[in-house]
């Protein structure tokens, strides 16, 4: 569901280029903070439109302008009409700020800022907007995002990394689990995977192996015959794009049909269109249960899908699903909600507003949490800034795919 956008991004030299306005309003200033009904409420996207995961950002950049679209339908953000921009930062943490501080430079701050699609970017830029005073909403994922004291005015909409973990604990007690392995990549990002998995499985009385794998690695029965020795239950997986397409090949390979499951990194490879059944026999994946074909769903949801198809990123739905629309939507729709609690769109007040969210009456504005907002709330503090998931939030599910409407349907190519 939720989740390409921990991948960290490589340092390039400096570009400095022209930041294209997105077509949602009028784009004269208005300084952060300002109530005046007149000025614009400007909302600064940053993302990746020409490189490696401009797919997902394309997802993203249709949600929040499809939101923008939405709110402004119905008076705006206390009757200030919504404007989105948009920079390419190429998923490049030293691009990213350069363009923020060009745009900064330029004579006004925006009101909010969607600060990148990959951890890397967005930590490089929240010091610069905690010195401005500047909200930031975001979908990326690391914990040290999630650091009030040190970046206070920053929120989370998806769920972190450990909030996956419940779930491979639930399934692996249900089958009576006592010994759990992991193969991981040897980056910042597998590392951090293995330390949420091995201290859920710990936590929970299960013993825990592991073994790593160069991110580069195109063979890892080594890695999995090391773990096979050691005669473990199941196999938690890590691994982004063909990484975790290797990983699966190798575990063929060595014939070892042992119960497996993908975290939320691996659980995002297209593996029906890639491998065999027989090479998938004992597989899981992990999902949102919002995003599930099989779960309640959302009752705005079916407007909310047909405005994407009707955008010029439908195309993006059968390799994302809906839920990453969802998160460049619900960014802005929390702050919506937060600005109709706080009657204001000043920054510390709406600052103050996310820290005390009123849980919603009925189904929520924004649509990764369900129908009744089950699955995920924004239940901020002013210690804790991402959102609190669920028993339920996740499932383990058959290797699937997206059907027509964006809906993960297990078991189905």
């Amino acid at each position: 569901m939720k989740q390409r956008h921990t991948r960290f991004a490589t340092l390039l030299t400096i570009v400095m280029v022209t930041l294209p306005l997105a077509a949602c309003g009028d784009t004269s200033d208005t300084a952060s903070g300002s109530d005046g009904g007149a000025k614009p409420f400007i909302v600064y996207f940053t993302g990746d439109y020409s490189g490696a995961v401009s797919t997902n950002n394309a997802s993203l950049d249709a949600g929040i302008k499809i939101a923008a679209e939405e709110f402004n339908a119905s008076g705006g953000i206390e009757g200030r009409k919504i404007v989105v921009e948009t920079a390419n930062d190429q998923n490049d943490p030293t691009k990213a700020v350069s363009l923020l501080q060009q745009r900064l430079a330029s004579g006004g701050k925006p009101d909010l800022v969607y600060p990148g699609g990959s951890s890397a970017v967005s930590l490089s830029l929240l010091p610069i907007l905690t010195r401005q005073k500047i909200l930031s909403v975001g979908g990326t994922v690391s914990t040290l995002l999630n650091d009030p004291a040190k970046y206070p005015y920053h929120f989370g909409v998806s769920s972190p990394g450990k909030d996956y973990a419940p779930a491979l604990v639930s399934a692996a007690t249900a089958k009576g689990h006592k010994k759990i392995a992991m193969l991981y990549s040897n980056d910042a990002t597998g590392q951090s995977s293995a330390a949420i998995y091995k201290e859920a499985v710990q936590g929970a009385g299960m013993e825990f192996v592991e073994a790593r794998y160069e991110a580069t690695s195109l063979d890892m029965t080594s890695q999995l015959n090391q773990l096979r020795s050691q005669n473990p239950d199941a196999l938690v997986l890590n691994g982004y794009g063909t990484a975790a397409l290797y990983a699966m090949r190798s575990r063929a390979q060595i014939g070892w049909e042992i119960p497996t499951y993908c975290d939320q990194l691996a659980s995002s490879f297209p593996y029906l269109k890639n491998l065999g059944a027989d090479q998938l026999k004992g597989v899981n994946v992990v999902f949102s249960s919002a995003t599930l074909s099989t779960s309640e769903h959302h009752p705005g949801l079916a407007d909310f899908i047909a405005k994407i198809k009707a955008s010029p990123a439908a195309s993006g739905m059968s390799s994302t699903g809906w839920g990453l629309y969802s998160t460049g939507h619900d960014a802005l729709a929390v702050v919506v909600y937060a600005a109709r609690q706080a009657k204001s769109t000043e920054p510390d007040k709406l600052k103050a507003a996310l820290e005390s969210l009123a849980k919603p009456t009925g189904a929520p504005l924004w649509f990764n949490a369900g129908p009744s907002g089950q699955y995920l709330q924004y239940a901020y503090s002013g210690t804790d800034h991402f959102p609190t998931a669920g028993a339920d939030t996740f499932q383990y599910v058959a290797p699937g795919a997206y059907d027509g409407d964006g809906f993960y349907a297990p078991g189905k190519a």
